[in-house]
């Protein structure tokens, strides 16, 4: 077996992915052979695509557009360093979303011209190195006549990006631009400090369909893939697309507004967004007709109780102590007991977060088994500039993880994944009060002593001081039990695959 598919990159900053053809892999250190210690999937059972969950009694959109839920991943069984272990499985995905806009999968035709005139695809995206995905659907949206929008990173452009922007930029096209943002020092779109980079994974798409071919208004897909070579295609991947949400998409819409407008946000973008609240929200009369908890986004990040999906935009003025930190914060609210379950998938871990593994060590002291799947590298140049040693967690942080009482689990593999699973009873969101619990608790009736949860915190912001308080980055937590289970079975599959191996810390 050569690929383990799955719906449901190496870069987390610029410097991420060397040219493949330039660096020289070294051999790796050798390691015990893989000892996970839960079941884990065989990968013959995890190519099938999750079924969509379908969310909400009130559609914001009609009742024939669901509030619903699709995860999709990327899962290859080797090593990075080989084009044909490519596993194309997110992308090709995007790509089914992208291509919603002007043709109809239930009829292979083009869909009418007013359709796709007033139709709208707008995309952030890092990088796109060896891209083989994504950009031909995008230019073929623009040339049907689609609002095509997209933005990339301005210190990681390619060969793939100029050629693009080309093609979006040529004046025959209707309505398109290629956009790279830039503010001086910073290279990012929202953050004007020295240093950032744009690095947020977003997809939005006005009118499209769902994977199973249901017509869908208001596609949002954020995740950790970025658009080609190995940073999309040869590490593992996963994402989240929410479709039907009237106030998650005017929200997530307005963000990525600010992102193509270069807003000056300052160094903290949730306070950014109480200030500007109600630009960025539905009216009155749609919350109280669908039933949403707020319609303006009061506390600086965007949520929907119909498709219980939160999204943190950064940079956040976040600090070890004032939390800010959505990551800290989850971890605050677990009530740990036997039952606590915590796995961390990182593409990095890094020294300015030690706080977060001071918090998993005082987790597992009190009886949660943690586990975490770091970045492995093989290449010499990427260890010099992470974190000198072949895994992607820092030593710093393995020298947290020492100190707890129950052992920390610690195995590399290729993920390019920013993502916690946190199985577990949680006290009520300080961070966001808005949220509501799966069983309709809301935060003032919350119990005390917690309400077990399935937490997913995924998104594109790796473990690092920068990704977190410097650049643009986009974070989702999301309490669908179902959407819990697909990226359970992404944690499970990564276990299985050909670059799992226990790491000795």
């Amino acid at each position: 077996m050569s690929l383990l598919v799955g719906f449901g990159s190496v870069a987390s900053n610029a410097e991420d992915v060397p040219d493949l053809a330039a660096a020289t892999p070294t051999p790796t250190a050798s390691t015990p052979a893989p000892e996970a210690t839960e079941e884990t999937a065989d990968p013959d059972t995890t190519t099938e695509t999750p079924d969509p969950t379908v969310k909400a009694a009130d559609n914001p959109y009609g009742t024939n557009y669901p509030v619903t839920l699709e995860t999709n991943f990327a899962r290859p069984y080797k090593a990075i360093s080989s084009p044909s272990n490519s596993d194309f499985s997110q992308l090709n995905d995007l790509e089914r979303i992208i291509r919603g806009s002007y043709k109809d999968p239930r009829t292979g035709k083009v869909r009418p011209s007013s359709v796709r005139k007033s139709n709208s695809v707008f995309m952030s995206i890092s990088r796109m190195e060896n891209s083989y995905r994504v950009g031909r659907e995008l230019i073929r949206a623009a040339k049907a006549g689609v609002k095509v929008r997209v933005i990339h990173g301005k210190a990681s452009q390619s060969k793939e990006s100029r050629a693009l922007q080309r093609a979006l930029d040529k004046s025959s096209l209707r309505d398109s631009n290629f956009k790279i943002c830039s503010k001086g020092k910073s290279l990012a779109c929202l953050s004007g400090l020295n240093g950032a980079i744009m690095h947020s994974k977003i997809l939005l798409v006005s009118n499209t369909f769902t994977r199973d071919n249901k017509p869908a208004k208001a596609a949002i897909w954020s995740g950790s893939a970025n658009l080609g070579g190995p940073s999309g295609e040869r590490t593992y991947n996963n994402g989240l697309t929410v479709y039907n949400d009237k106030k998650l998409w005017y929200e997530t819409r307005q963000m990525w507004d600010d992102m193509y407008a270069e807003r000056n946000v300052g160094n903290n973008y949730l306070r950014y967004i109480d200030k500007n609240a109600t630009r960025y929200g539905i009216t009155e009369s749609d919350r109280t007709k669908f039933g949403y908890t707020k319609a303006d986004p009061n506390y600086g990040m965007f949520y929907s109780n119909l498709a219980n999906v939160t999204i943190y935009a950064t940079p956040i003025l976040a600090t070890p102590t004032n939390g800010k930190d959505p990551v800290l914060n989850l971890l605050n609210r677990v009530v740990p007991d036997d039952q606590c379950r915590i796995r961390l998938q990182e593409n990095r871990f890094k020294y300015r977060r030690i706080a977060v593994a001071q918090k998993l060590v005082q987790l597992a002291d009190q009886g949660c088994k943690v586990s975490i799947v770091g970045f492995e590298d093989d290449l010499k140049v990427n260890r010099i500039a992470h974190c000198q040693q072949y895994i992607r967690v820092c030593r710093p942080i393995l020298d947290v993880f020492k100190t707890a009482s129950r052992r920390i689990e610690a195995a590399w593999a290729k993920p390019h994944d920013k993502t916690i699973l946190v199985e577990a009873k949680l006290k009520k969101n300080r961070l966001n009060p808005e949220e509501v619990a799966i069983d309709g608790t809301k935060y003032n009736d919350w119990p005390n002593d917690g309400i077990r949860t399935k937490m997913v915190q995924a998104g594109s912001a790796a473990l690092t001081g920068s990704n977190l308080v410097v650049s643009d980055e986009i974070t989702t937590e999301t309490i669908d039990p179902a959407v819990y289970e697909d990226y359970l079975q992404h944690w499970k599959a990564i276990l299985k695959s050909n670059e799992y191996h226990s790491y000795p810390y």
